[in-house]
């Protein structure tokens, strides 16, 4: 064989092997394939949510990283239009545009509403086709991401189901992905959950939906810390390594944990993910494999915060 007869047979090989890749990711997403193992499939069945040790490398999670460091900084310089909420657990706390915040917003909890609409490095790794498979798995159908968060501290959010603030449309077809983009130390606010939670039924609010209202949330806590306690349901920290990836249900009740030391970061991406079908009006296709739901920035207060 000549040299030239073998690297062509070499380059047609790996594009037969992208082709098969590609195909074996539509099929998975079409319902077609099963990518979990069935202790998978029973741990999620059973905890309502499964940990992916190391599912990114330290490259992919530096460049996570370095788009929301690029962020800040043409913040300070250009008019983006990146939706923050800052000083979150404060009585400063608020949501504006990026470029409105001032230079203490970043010492202190915040999180970026939405990069995976503006940048395709976010874009690409809440849709990663492994993940995505995946989570057409759990869902049973594709996924279509909905939301993106980037977090550089621990939330410090109370206990709380996700189905409260992004009611599925359809039945409980929802899930979320928290991705660590650095190691977790126990004092910076590691994420808390109770495995099993997601098996009690609903709140009903008053309008007879899942949906939060505000001045009924007491009756909501109420309701689920009676629950837990029923079901003698304790609760788990996760402290994650760098590119672990955390999964969970919709009606996971989870929150994040006191920051100890407001020295230590807690850098991670949060995105949630609706079916494909849910929103069809704004669905967009983002490679062969992801979609991602098409839609306006968060509404904001136009005035700067003090």
């Amino acid at each position: 064989m000549s040299l030239r007869n073998f690297f062509l047979g070499k380059t047609a090989n790996f594009y037969w092997q992208c082709a098969m890749y590609k195909n074996r990711m539509r099929t998975a997403l079409s319902g077609g394939a099963k990518v979990l193992t069935p202790e998978q499939r029973k741990h999620w069945d059973e905890k309502g949510f499964l940990v992916l040790p190391s599912f990114f490398s330290p490259t992919q999670t530096k460049a996570v990283l370095d788009v929301v460091a690029n962020q800040w900084e043409r913040s300070r310089t250009e008019n983006i239009q990146t939706v923050i909420d800052v000083f979150i657990g404060t009585d400063r706390e608020k949501r504006i545009r990026l470029k409105d915040a001032p230079d203490d917003a970043r010492t202190a909890p915040f999180k970026i509403n939405d990069l995976y609409l503006e940048d395709a490095t976010v874009r690409n790794m809440a849709l990663d086709p492994k993940l995505s498979a995946i989570l057409a798995d759990l869902l049973e159908g594709n996924p279509l991401c909905c939301n993106s968060l980037n977090f550089e501290y621990g939330s410090q959010q109370a206990f709380h189901t996700d189905s409260l603030f992004m009611t599925p449309p359809r039945k409980l077809n929802l899930a979320a992905t928290w991705t660590a983009l650095e190691d977790c130390h126990p004092d910076s606010g590691p994420l808390s959950y109770y495995p099993g939670s997601h098996l009690i039924p609903p709140y009903r609010f008053s309008s007879g939906e899942i949906t939060a209202i505000a001045e009924e949330m007491d009756g909501y806590r109420e309701y689920m810390t009676r629950e837990v306690e029923k079901r003698g349901l304790k609760p788990e920290v996760f402290c994650a390594k760098n590119g672990d990836v955390f999964i969970w249900h919709s009606q996971l009740y989870h929150g994040g944990t006191a920051i100890k030391d407001m020295k230590r970061t807690r850098k991670s991406l949060v995105v949630h993910f609706f079916l494909v079908g849910d929103r069809p009006w704004k669905t967009r296709k983002a490679n062969d494999w992801g979609y991602f739901m098409d839609r306006a920035p968060h509404a904001v207060k136009e005035t700067p915060a003090k």
